[in-house]
């Protein structure tokens, strides 16, 4: 009878109890839990769960909270609102609504609670010194005493201590089941959430409050305004806006005849773009601080081969919080297309020939005109004006009135003649013309000159389009150099050298230097000048070293370096005939040394003076 009871109990000790004597295995086991305002995200595992709004219902108080959860493994994401105690459950987890905080405020609070499926860290029998991972949570079994489990936790530079009997324990987020203890060993079960970690994201919430556009006909340009909000309560950043728009396919039907009855065929054409983008899809905001709204302008064309209808325009906005999470939204909008048959005249090519116009020149305007409306254009008239036309007609007075003197503009055509004339131009023709015009003495710049385009559609109605264009004036710089004044100074002969700006373009860095094989010429190597203005001069003063020189003319040779328009150095070198008037002397050519002896021969007189006193 003892052996069998022996024999029972250590079965009973060494196996672990059945699953159904322990405590049942819960479904779910809690990852978060708290409170989320409107834009507020919170990240578990592979979800992201945002508040999108508190929907506030008249027949039911508090508000029902929208939600929004994503699936970042699949980039799927569901939409759906929960009241109080409610729950939504999507893969393995699981979403509850508890509480709704300040529901009457501006800034409502959600209370939220998910669960995940738990995930099994160990099953089976523990000894002494025993640890146990899962992520950041790490559990040991220090030892058994009075049938419990002496253990440890630590997550996170959190450490706690407990002593667990038999039975279920939901210590901190961890469950621990414990189904017998000896004084070496324990049956034991440890569950935890399979998602053990969350983020928590603040309000950045960016929306589209309005958009805007204007009458869109096909092959037409049109203006579409977008205007964007931040909604949440903490700043955004880079903050874009992208437009696009999927292809169309355009069909057509051809009706055949046969025995059957009379049946419509579709034939499937290519796919085209509804529109494409004079600007460019994509604009940025900067940063949008809580509440800012700020409105983008596009500008964008409708494609010539489509149909008049309604066509989808997706409009994205992607940006960042504080925290750096990248967000992005996504809403279309139909944008409808009108069939209105108008011409359209506009100046394809302005080109001046010579591409760089010099001062005091003549130059030639080629013009390149092209039709892309969707109908003829009939008396197309081009006008190039040197000054900004101005509406409306001139008013005449019985009475005399003083005029103003009217200033010439300085481009102005030759001949007078600044007008093209086309009798009609097809849909899609260009026409080509040139017009000559000359340039005043005027300095380097751009000056505009102003088109203005009339035209007519078959109805007789006038169209007029208006645009400005720049000619680049730019002149160049013509240095001269020659001598100035001659003296003498110190028994030495002196100098200048003029350099001179005949051009009209200032010359800048500008540099002289003079070198002869008969004088010898000081301070050697370059004199900086700077800068010589058109129609200016400057000098740089020079000496001649020659103790004797005869009267008459010696040549000079002057190299001139200095910087063009467009910013490289050149230089040139002009042999100058240096006239000198008059003889300098033999005389005082050793008078320095006479000195030196007489003055060294008293210092010798005193030394023995002192010497001998």
């Amino acid at each position: 009878m003892k052996k069998v009871l022996a024999i029972t109990l250590l079965v009973l000790i060494l196996v672990p109890p059945v699953l159904g004597a322990s405590p049942s295995e819960p479904a779910y086991m809690r990852t978060f839990q708290g409170y989320l305002g409107l834009g507020e995200s919170v990240i578990v595992g592979n979800y992201t769960l945002t508040v999108m709004n508190f929907l506030y219902n008249g027949q039911t108080w508090p508000p029902v909270v929208l939600l929004r959860l994503r699936d970042n493994r699949n980039f799927t994401a569901v939409t759906f609102s929960l009241s109080e105690g409610q729950s939504y459950t999507y893969g393995d987890i699981r979403v509850d609504l508890v509480y709704i905080k300040n529901a009457n405020s501006k800034n409502p609070l959600a209370l939220i609670s998910i669960y995940s499926h738990p995930a099994t860290v160990f099953y089976g029998t523990a000894h002494a010194n025993t640890t146990f991972t899962y992520g950041p949570i790490q559990l040991s079994v220090l030892g058994f005493r009075n049938g419990t489990v002496f253990m440890r936790y630590h997550r996170n530079g959190t450490t706690d201590y407990a002593y667990l009997g038999r039975g279920g324990h939901y210590w901190h987020e961890v469950d621990v089941v414990v189904y017998n203890v000896t004084n070496s060993s324990a049956g034991m079960k440890i569950l935890v959430p399979r998602y053990l970690l969350y983020s928590v994201v603040q309000g950045t919430v960016v929306v589209i409050g309005n958009v805007s556009f204007s009458t869109v006909e096909v092959g037409a340009p049109f203006a579409l305004n977008v205007t964007v909000k931040n909604v949440g309560d903490q700043a955004a950043r880079y903050v874009r806006v992208y437009l696009y728009s999927q292809p169309v396919v355009q069909t057509q039907g051809s009706t055949q005849k046969s025995l059957l009855p009379t049946v419509t065929v579709p034939s499937f054409g290519e796919e085209i773009p509804f529109a494409s983008y004079l600007q460019g899809p994509v604009q940025y905001t900067g940063p949008l601080s809580p509440g800012q709204s700020r409105t983008l302008h596009f500008r964008l064309i409708a494609s010539k081969a489509i149909k008049p209808d309604v066509y989808p325009l997706s409009i994205q906005i992607e940006y960042s919080d504080e925290n750096g999470v990248v967000k992005t939204e996504e809403v279309q909008v139909g944008i409808p297309v009108n069939d209105a048959e108008r011409p359209k005249v506009v100046i394809e090519n302005f080109t001046v020939v010579p591409g760089t116009v010099a001062p005091s020149s003549k130059f030639t305007v080629v013009l390149t005109v092209e039709n892309t409306g969707n109908a003829p254009a009939y008396h197309v008239r081009v006008e190039l004006l040197p000054t900004k036309p101005t509406e409306g007609q001139q008013t005449y007075s019985l009475f005399p009135t003083g005029q103003t003197q009217v200033e010439e503009p300085n481009i102005y055509p030759i001949g007078r003649q600044s007008t093209l004339y086309f009798e009609n131009l097809s849909v899609g023709g260009t026409e080509e013309g040139k017009l000559l015009f000359a340039v005043k003495d005027v300095s380097n710049g751009i000056y505009p000159l102003y088109a203005l385009v009339t035209y007519e559609d078959k109805n007789g109605v006038s169209y007029k389009e208006e645009a400005t264009f720049g000619v680049q004036v730019e002149g160049s710089s013509r240095l001269k150099v020659y001598f100035g004044n001659v003296w003498v100074s110190d028994g030495k002969y002196n100098f200048e050298v003029d350099v001179a700006n005949d051009g009209n373009a200032p010359a800048r860095g500008v540099t002289v230097s003079v070198s002869s094989p008969v004088l010898r010429l000081f301070p050697l190597g370059e004199r900086y000048v700077g800068s010589v203005e058109p129609t200016d001069y400057d000098s740089i003063n020079f000496i001649v070293l020659n103790s004797t020189l005869r009267a008459g003319t010696y040549p000079v040779e002057v190299k001139i370096t200095y910087m063009t328009a467009n910013g490289s150095f050149t230089s040139f070198t002009r042999t100058i005939n240096l006239q000198i008037p008059s003889n300098i002397p033999e005389r005082g050519r050793y008078s320095y040394y006479y000195v030196g002896a007489v003055v060294l021969l008293l210092v010798l007189i005193l030394l023995w003076r002192r010497g001998r006193g």
